[in-house]
């Protein structure tokens, strides 16, 4: 593909604050001539990074990060220099030609890209297989039923695995090389160390960085199994670690921003309703209780979170044991949302609307 044209990055750059770009991942106070928050980079407790609007540039004084808006997006999302140019243009609506729109650069860190490339592979062949053949018709009618709309399943990329090795045939047909797909978690082995599908007969739901990257998948069990767990998450890999990752923070970190709270949630299908009803403030964590890395993410972007978690027995202990973790939290107000009933969100959501979030 072409490279992009240096008049057309410095036309970019020239239409795009920065600080509208950082402040969709930190939350920025003015101090001065400059505007301050925590670094999105490393933890800290009090806030060392800062942005300068005059200068547009960016520049952390404990871990030493800097640059312009495209260091950041690429530093921050983890991509080449061209993906970031990209990136800013359709941040700011800047409408850029086609040609420039898919680039071959290569990343520093090839090992990330290749696994990167086969997330989205997976991602786009079981979204098909949901919504595009006979394979994928009975988890399409279940996630009917549970209210889901077509246009939330394409919003989210859900997707089915189904029980026929599919995966690990679509990628051998690809030539994958071994050391990349053991690398990636996406499959298994059996007792001849071959290959074989990790996700069989499961809702895919992607787990995304907070660039919208897949980094992973969570599973649903379409039909009930005793020997089965529920949900059935990726391992951690290069790419994932799931302490670091909540569900949907891609998509709500700028709803967060402009609402200044978010709703914290138990799980992806309570998220996903709330999103569908329009409350799009809402994340996950990733099946354990919220964890000190996921809460500085949060701590970046608001100082309100909420917690909704399900109205029963367990979701209560839950509840409480996020505020017991939260209390200490100074420049952090928390609220709860107790459900009536024993209902969860996604229960309640379908019968009474949105309106408690």
């Amino acid at each position: 593909m072409a490279r992009i044209p240096e008049s057309v990055i410095e036309d970019i750059r020239g239409q795009i604050n920065i600080v509208d770009v950082i402040s969709q991942y930190v939350q920025l106070k003015k101090s001065g001539k400059n505007l301050f928050g925590l670094c999105p980079f490393h933890e800290e407790t009090a806030p060392s990074f800062t942005v300068s609007e005059d200068k547009q540039i960016f520049h952390c004084f404990s871990c030493g990060r800097g640059g312009n808006v495209f260091k950041f997006i690429m530093d921050i999302d983890s991509v080449t220099f061209p993906e970031a140019v990209i990136k800013v243009a359709k941040f700011g609506n800047i409408p850029i030609d086609a040609q420039y729109l898919q680039q071959d650069s290569t990343p520093v860190n090839e090992a990330d890209r290749k696994l990167r490339d086969l997330y989205q592979q997976a991602q786009q062949l079981y979204h098909h297989v949901l919504v595009n053949t006979q394979l994928g018709q009975p988890a399409l009618q279940y996630l009917h039923q549970r209210g889901m709309t077509d246009e939330t399943i394409d919003q989210f990329s859900v997707g089915f695995a189904p029980n026929n090795n599919l995966l690990t045939l679509f990628f051998k047909d690809k030539q994958v090389d071994a050391e990349t797909l053991a690398a990636s978690g996406l499959l298994a082995t059996n007792r001849e160390n071959q290959f074989l599908d990790r996700f069989v007969e499961r809702v895919m739901f992607p787990i995304k960085d907070q660039g919208g990257q897949v980094i992973a998948f969570s599973g649903r069990a379409l039909h009930k199994d005793p020997n089965q767990p529920k949900y059935l998450n990726s391992p951690e890999t290069a790419l994932f670690n799931k302490r670091k990752v909540l569900f949907n923070y891609d998509l709500a970190k700028a709803e967060i921003r402009q609402e200044k709270t978010v709703l914290l949630f138990e799980g992806f299908m309570d998220v996903i309703s709330a999103f569908q009803a329009g409350v799009k403030n809402g994340v996950a964590s990733m099946g354990t209780s919220l964890t000190d890395e996921q809460l500085y993410m949060l701590q970046r972007t608001t100082n309100h979170l909420v917690i909704c978690y399900d109205g029963d027995t367990p979701g209560v202990k839950a509840a409480n044991r996020a505020v017991d973790m939260l209390m200490p939290q100074k420049n952090l107000d928390i609220g709860v949302i107790v459900l009536p009933d024993s209902q969860d969100p996604d229960e309640y959501i379908k019968t009474k609307g949105a309106s408690v979030c």
